[in-house]
């Protein structure tokens, strides 16, 4: 994982001496991965009669786009792929409306980063309409510059097609520009498009030895 950053420090200086960050959704922006998982296993066995396990929805769909993963389920019939998709936003919208995924940390980092003159925007595998009601419920909606999101895209990550979207959108060169992300598609899709990527999350446990590594995206936060 080369120009990966795991370490805590090297992680501040990387995101402090950007002049973009973007920041990965599902999973690291906002903590909902399980919400999602959930919502999809509620999705697959009330319309598709099949039952998806929390294992198998992360071995399988983890990391790509939600468009990819209704194709998944439906075995390419689009009229089911898009009543799943439907029912995974409305539920969505209705869950983190009740209780918002993305931590208050997060969302002072988020802003720090912007008071600080650096531009933000967030790349992520869903879909907007699952994507803006989780920006609003927690006031980023008005911080977050640029969002690119799998409908704006022809190939998901680990395609680095989003990452050089939103930095051009962000009007910052790929060189300055520092990704966050949690998944293993994301960081191929950071390095491919020649940008930093700090890890967060489980996957940020692999450290190597004599790091003191990330962890969360709240120890980001000073």
């Amino acid at each position: 994982m080369s120009n990966t950053i795991f370490d805590l420090e090297a992680a501040l200086a990387a995101l402090h001496g950007a002049e973009g960050v973007l920041f990965d959704f599902n999973g690291t922006l906002s903590l909902d991965e399980d919400l999602v998982g959930r919502l999809y296993a509620d999705a697959a066995e009330e319309l598709c009669g099949i039952e998806l396990g929390w294992e198998e929805y992360e071995r399988r769909f983890v990391g790509i786009s939600d468009l990819e993963i209704c194709a998944a389920l439906s075995h390419g019939d689009a009229h089911l792929a898009d009543r799943i998709l439907g029912h995974m936003c409305s539920a969505y919208a209705r869950e983190v409306a009740e209780r918002p995924r993305i931590p208050a940390s997060h969302v002072k980092l988020v802003r720090r980063l912007a008071e600080a003159g650096i531009e933000v925007g967030v790349v992520t595998g869903t879909v907007r309409r699952l994507l803006e009601p989780a920006l609003a419920a927690t006031g980023l909606d008005s911080v977050v510059k640029v969002t690119v999101c799998c409908e704006d895209v022809i190939a998901g990550k680990p395609s680095p097609e989003g990452f050089l979207r939103g930095a051009a959108l962000l009007g910052v060169s790929p060189e300055r520009t520092v990704v966050v992300e949690d998944s293993h598609a994301g960081i191929g899709a950071a390095h491919a498009a020649g940008m930093a990527c700090v890890l967060v999350g489980p996957l940020a446990h692999s450290a190597p030895k004599g790091t003191h590594p990330v962890g969360d995206l709240a120890a980001l936060v000073r």
